[in-house]
């Protein structure tokens, strides 16, 4: 779940076995629906753009457990000492329990921080992903600095493989790395979310690889699937959509329930963001990824997570998608 966090991706190495096995071949197309894994926020004739892994476990319950703790620790240091002092405790012992209690919250909080919590508060909401076809180039957004690595989508330096989880290895995403000219990883990156079905993983680059090597209008299979479901805007409706959405199916039913957990993890998600800033593209990639006025193959972007679902021809569809890949 934390992978690329902690622990952070290994460089200056070379490829593991396992890497190797699980290349992502650029020019193979795949017996598999694309799909773009509900990762999408932007696709037209000359970009489309992804978020990586971080994205789906921002603010959620790492972050609202983590905080909690610490939380909870320096009140119950904050109790201690003024109880001490309504006993009449000595200077002495009170200035010694400031020093234990106060060295001990500030070792939580620094370790927490260290860990977990500097890589999702104060930073960027999300770290996009662009991959520009008309250029041929690929676009990295890194989560701390804000800085921009670009690649070639045709230099064999730009490798791209299913990755595994490191707490939960049944985890996979899409993982690339960007190799020197002796073959060693230099750096890292993610695309899309990271799902305990490989299909899945699997059905995001056939949606990549077919828009980079045939073009837009040949990424889906019927027009319906032309649909962005992810929205990025901070607000309160998609922290909301979002906490249902990882939560999963099984448990939707049950969320009115369960609303003191959904709207701790809501509360936790929008208040993350809060915390963050937008990412913002150097002036010289936008103008290598200017989008042409009219576009025809520009779709729309929703103002909330499955906006579009609520059409019930995409809904429908959506259904009919799903029954296809049961068949698979």
């Amino acid at each position: 779940m934390l992978t690329g966090w902690t622990p952070p991706f290994k460089l200056d190495r070379g490829l593991d076995s396992q890497e190797k096995r699980d290349e992502l071949l650029k020019g193979r197309s795949e017996a598999v629906l694309a799909d773009d894994g509900v990762s999408l926020i932007s696709f037209n004739s000359t970009y489309i753009e992804f978020v990586n892994r971080s994205f789906k476990i921002k603010g959620m319950a790492p972050t609202l457990v983590s905080s909690s703790i610490c939380v909870f620790v320096t009140a119950i240091a904050a109790w201690v000492l003024s109880s001490s002092i309504a006993r009449d405790a000595t200077a002495s012992d009170v200035a010694f329990g400031v020093i234990v209690l106060g060295s001990i919250v500030i070792a939580g909080w620094i370790t927490y921080w260290k860990i977990f919590l500097r890589h999702d508060l104060f930073t960027y909401s999300y770290s996009p992903v662009r991959f520009n076809r008309k250029r041929r180039m690929v676009y990295f957004f890194k989560e701390k600095s804000g800085k921009v690595v670009k690649a070639s989508w045709d230099d064999s330096s730009l490798y791209f493989h299913i990755g595994r989880g490191s707490q939960n290895n049944n985890l996979r995403d899409i993982r690339c790395h960007l190799l020197d000219s002796n073959g060693y990883v230099t750096d890292t990156f993610t695309v899309g979310h990271s799902t305990d079905d490989e299909l899945r993983v699997r059905e995001q680059w056939e949606f990549i690889c077919r828009y980079m090597e045939s073009g837009p209008e040949h990424v889906v299979d019927h027009p319906l699937d032309g649909v962005i479901t992810l929205s990025v805007k901070p607000s309160w409706k998609n922290c909301y959509m979002w906490v249902c959405f990882v939560m999963g199916t099984t448990l939707f039913p049950f969320r009115h329930l369960l609303f003191p957990i959904y709207g701790l993890l809501t509360l936790s998600r929008w208040l993350t963001f809060k915390t963050c800033k937008e990412p913002v593209w150097p002036n010289k990639v936008q103008a290598e990824c200017a989008i042409q006025p009219n576009d025809p193959h520009r779709w729309p972007e929703p103002e909330y997570i499955g906006q579009f679902a609520n059409r019930e021809d995409v809904y429908d569809r959506a259904v009919e998608r799903s029954r296809l890949r049961k068949r698979r």
